[in-house]
């Protein structure tokens, strides 16, 4: 800190409010430059540490590369966050953790939508194909049609 003040009670007050070395004016530029040099001797970087993604909490489904959340909603999909909607939030969710089950349109609708919908079943076509669009299929898993049916969250098993 740099002051005109010379007072014993402004150095203790500039150092007690974080100040490391307290210069009064007038000074000399030699003086100056061995106070920095000696602060800067007591500076030691701090290692910075890889940041690891905090363990997800509450309602979540997680496979390879891809992580749904419920509780918070979001999706990080190759530890990107992807935005969505909450219906096709819920569709995923929904899908995800009831893996290679098949529902119909109407079993999605009744779940995601809620019994009372009465729009077109072709909604959940489009949600879906929302969802293709920000996540690609997976080696490990993908979202599959099952022609004249309906869809399923599809979990590849590798054979040995």
């Amino acid at each position: 800190m740099l002051s005109a003040k010379g007072e014993v009670f402004d150095k203790v007050l500039g150092l007690e409010l974080g100040a490391d070395d307290y210069v009064i004016k007038p000074f000399d530029s030699k003086e100056l430059v061995a106070r920095v040099r000696a602060v800067l001797r007591r500076f030691h970087p701090v290692e910075i540490q890889q940041e690891t993604a905090p363990a997800p909490t509450g309602e979540y489904v997680s496979y390879p590369d891809l992580l749904i959340n419920l509780t918070n909603y979001s999706v990080q999909y190759y530890g990107e966050n992807i935005e969505m909607p909450p219906k096709e939030l819920e569709l995923l969710y929904f899908l995800a953790s009831n893996p290679n089950q098949v529902f119909t349109r109407e079993q999605l609708l009744d779940h995601i939508w809620g019994y009372e919908y009465y729009g077109d079943t072709r909604t959940v076509d489009v949600h879906i194909k929302r969802l293709r669009e920000k996540i690609k299929d997976h080696s490990a898993w993908g979202l599959a049609t099952v022609w004249g049916i309906g869809y399923k969250f599809e979990v590849k098993t590798t054979k040995k």
